[in-house]
């Protein structure tokens, strides 16, 4: 009865985390189709594209987090961690961190002829605008959030 509990209690944690990678994924399409000005003719030439790009990346970051989570075990069980141990995780890090900026400028690259000039140029900083414009967000309906608790006279919580 307790594993069906919890097994459901996942499946609806990844229910939720899907929705939020699709409405992600929505916002992020509409943000790169302002920004850059895309044609309808472009965007159907760039989006597979993209698609195809994001998912590589976040194979990379898989790995990456793999690689800190191994580490991260060791830390917490109190394992000895050789030096040998660090020099290869920092040199498995880089090389993976290397691999996504190379993948990245072929990305940019190969988009002559889909994407001119100036739309490429914008796409290279994109990324870390629309995290940053996020981040903003978040942290605004947190001040909204704050501000309606105060105006009712109630005290933020463990639950609220």
């Amino acid at each position: 009865m307790g594993v069906l509990l919890i097994s459901n209690s996942i499946a609806k944690e990844d229910k939720k985390k899907d929705r939020r990678s699709e409405k992600m994924e929505m916002m992020t399409v509409w943000k790169l189709t302002e920004h850059l000005k895309l044609t309808e003719e472009q965007g159907e030439k760039f989006f597979p594209r993209f698609r195809g790009h994001r998912e590589e990346l976040e194979k990379i970051h898989q790995e990456q987090r793999q690689l800190m989570q191994t580490l991260q075990e060791k830390i917490e069980r109190g394992d000895e961690i050789k030096d040998n141990e660090i020099k290869s995780q920092v040199d498995n890090l880089a090389e993976l961190e290397k691999r996504k900026l190379e993948f990245q400028k072929k990305f940019i690259l190969d988009l002559e002829g889909v994407l001119n000039n100036a739309q490429r140029a914008k796409l290279i900083g994109f990324e870390r605008r629309l995290r940053q414009e996020v981040k903003d967000q978040m942290k605004e309906h947190r001040k909204e959030k704050d501000r309606s608790y105060k105006k009712r006279g109630r005290k933020k919580g463990f639950w609220n």
